[in-house]
């Protein structure tokens, strides 16, 4: 299947776009900068890079609102058989509360793991949202797994542990045993986390795709839900007085966000970080929504791969991680395990090494 120009550039800044998402952050958590307290540390506020994310999210809704009247001008048929417009769009919006609280939770869980661990293995581990999704969809649509997926999951599962070893080794040389057992927090963490994704995932297919709601309409709503909901839920944070693994503010508390702004501007790096992830974030879900549409879920999840292993070549370019040959492995498997359960290219291997029936009969009176 060949892709039109348009196609093409949607998927390079799909891919690009969604890489810049996680290599940002990294960048910023790296950084160093001057607190309230005038003391200098490292950037740690990952529940204000997640108000960022869902800051971005919301943005979605203004541009369905735009490309819908924009289709409209044209005319009222088109803005409302529209690939990217078409849809209910009379709903209950407070319906989009519980999955905007399970990505909330999720990813300010996966981004402080993100301060504790590698940026490839926090791609790579958040493969792990297959097996929690194939869990959940038995007890809620009764969906068994057939056989291929059942395997798919098994091969994730190899895969998550040898990244998670690899990460073990690749700290065991080192004397900060800190150190090691920051990264081991931080991919249990990271795995930990996909439970809250996959559980939103299940509440968006269930609720959301019988409601025939817009995608784009519905990923607006549950930015605007979820940034109001941290947004309040940093007050109470700000109390919360935490270890020193999850803290690097001038208050030892789980979230500072006055501390984060004084580190943001005090460092033009991470003021530039955080607005390439705003707008990087804006960008990378309208792109996902339109390589959906325009090709398949099948194509996104493959070019979700691509975008792991620019994380990696970056990270160990850039990031000072040591090169793990186990690492490797554990990706190799991830991905087999992805493309078995997703059925990527299963079904064209299984036709040319096991051909119909009725194929073959016609194979045979040929000859």
């Amino acid at each position: 299947m060949r892709w039109t120009i348009y196609q093409t550039v949607i998927i390079i800044i799909f891919v690009v776009s969604g890489a810049i998402n996680t290599l940002s952050n990294k960048f910023a958590d790296l950084e160093e900068s001057k607190g309230i307290d005038g003391v200098t540390r490292e950037y740690m506020h990952p529940f204000v890079q997640s108000c960022q994310m869902f800051l971005a999210m919301s943005s979605n809704l203004f541009l369905f609102k735009i490309l819908f009247c924009s289709f409209k001008r044209k005319s009222i048929e088109m803005a409302e058989e529209h690939k990217l417009t078409k849809g209910n769009r009379k709903f209950n919006v407070l319906i989009l509360w519980l999955p905007a609280s399970c990505d909330m939770i999720g990813t300010s869980t996966a981004l402080l793991a993100l301060n504790l661990t590698y940026a490839s293995s926090y791609q790579m581990l958040r493969g792990a949202v297959i097996i929690f999704t194939a869990l959940l969809s038995v007890p809620i649509f009764h969906r068994v797994p057939h056989a291929r997926e059942i395997a798919g999951i098994f091969l994730v599962i190899i895969g998550l542990t040898v990244v998670g070893v690899s990460d073990y080794l690749d700290k065991s040389d080192s004397d900060n045993a800190k150190e090691m057992m920051n990264v081991i927090i931080g991919d249990v963490m990271v795995v930990l986390a996909q439970f809250l994704t996959a559980t939103q995932g299940i509440l968006e297919e269930k609720f959301l795709v019988d409601r025939h709601i817009p995608p784009l309409q519905a990923v607006g709503w549950e930015g605007i839900f979820g940034f109001s909901s941290l947004s309040l839920l940093l007050i109470p944070m700000y109390f919360i007085y935490v270890g020193e693994r999850f803290s690097n503010n001038a208050r030892g508390t789980l979230e500072d966000v006055i501390d984060a702004f004084v580190q943001i501007g005090n460092n033009w790096r991470i003021l530039v970080a955080t607005i390439v992830n705003i707008c990087c974030i804006t960008v990378y879900n309208f792109c996902a929504l339109t390589v959906g549409v325009e090709l398949s879920a099948t194509t996104r999840q493959v070019l979700d791969s691509v975008r792991t292993i620019i994380i990696w070549g970056y990270s160990l370019c850039f990031f000072g991680q040591n090169f793990q040959y186990m690492q490797l492995i554990g990706f190799i498997l991830l991905l087999a395990g992805m493309g078995f359960y997703n059925d990527t290219g299963c079904s064209s291997l299984r036709k040319k090494c096991f051909p119909p029936k009725a194929e073959s009969g016609n194979q045979e009176e040929q000859k």
